[in-house]
């Protein structure tokens, strides 16, 4: 019964989101305006963004052959740190930074970096953000790579939390997650960057540091496994499908 709880997207007056993969997501509003999240993986005839956020500059998060499939003339982009932009694009002119506690205003969106980060492993303090985003009167947060953090369960009068579940090394865990969740109380919760378990394992075919797989950067996890964690929390929890496909371009 619970698997009829998984979608191609998810909608909340009006803005729908689909999974494409990974952190991936992609922000649709009712009159066509389109948002793109740590572009790594895409689904077919992937539309134009008007707007391209990146957390930070892990191959797992920003492959600029994504950014530039999905980039326009009018496409607005922004990242954490001035110097992941030659990480992340291929061209850099018309592209801003937003610093922790920054807010700036990017084709009509207000847009926040908010602090992301674990204990230990490769996400330190001030290495990336995530983002508080204000697109059409909704109020929605993206985490990018973070633990479960006191700033994240702080945040208030979330409609939408786009939120890691995990990683391979255990440094962002789902337990832990799942109950930051339920302190911020958004009104929908969409839980991204982990590996369906119907996946294949990743082939290694070159050193796994330099590789562009995303398996090899979260584990697998059954995000079904959690439902019963939020029922009588107020809050929508939904799994979405993953559109997108493992492969590199």
């Amino acid at each position: 019964m619970s698997r009829l709880r998984e979608r191609d997207c998810a909608e909340r007056n009006g803005i729908r989101y689909f999974w494409l993969g990974q952190s991936t997501i992609r922000i649709a509003t009712a009159d066509g305006f389109i948002i793109y999240t740590d572009p790594v993986m895409l689904d077919e005839n992937a539309p134009k963004a008007d707007l391209i956020l990146i957390t930070h500059h892990h191959v797992d998060h920003c492959l600029p052959e994504y950014v530039a499939a999905i980039r326009a003339e009018k496409t607005r982009l922004a990242a954490f740190h001035p110097s992941y932009l030659k990480y992340c694009v291929e061209d850099i002119k018309g592209v801003r930074t937003v610093k922790i506690g920054e807010s700036v205003e990017l084709s009509g969106v207000k847009v926040t970096g908010v602090e992301a980060y674990t204990k230990r492993g490769f996400h330190t303090k001030g290495e990336g953000c995530g983002f508080l985003m204000e697109v059409r009167g909704q109020r929605i947060y993206f985490s990018g790579d973070s633990a479960a953090i006191k700033e994240m369960e702080e945040l208030k009068d979330i409609d939408t939390a786009i939120v890691s579940l995990c990683d391979n090394i255990a440094a962002i865990e789902p337990l832990e997650i799942i109950e930051a969740v339920k302190k911020m109380r958004p009104k929908l919760f969409i839980p991204v960057h982990f590996t369906p378990i119907g996946q294949p394992d990743p082939v290694v075919k070159e050193g796994t540091f330099a590789t562009k797989d995303p398996r090899f950067f979260t584990r697998k996890e059954d995000p079904f496994r959690f439902i019963p964690f939020f029922e009588g929390t107020g809050i929508e929890f939904v799994i979405l499908k993953m559109l997108g496909r493992y492969e590199t371009r």
